[in-house]
């Protein structure tokens, strides 16, 4: 199975690293947890550690 949600970023002022997706039409990040990633935020490393509680739910239902 691939991984819906490969990126990893941390909004600005943030202490959660989330997972997200890109958006094919408007090439926009989608946390996993839909937090507003249309706000400022820093690309982590795609092998970052994700701390956000909801986005760890959804990547543990993926599996």
């Amino acid at each position: 199975m691939t991984n819906r949600y490969p990126h990893r970023i941390r909004l600005h002022g943030g202490r959660n690293t989330h997972a997200a997706e890109q958006l094919a039409v408007s090439g926009d990040l989608l946390t996993a947890c839909n937090y507003d990633a249309g706000a400022v935020y820093h690309r982590m490393p795609p092998t970052a550690v994700v701390t956000c509680r909801a986005c760890r739910r959804v990547l543990d239902r993926q599996q």
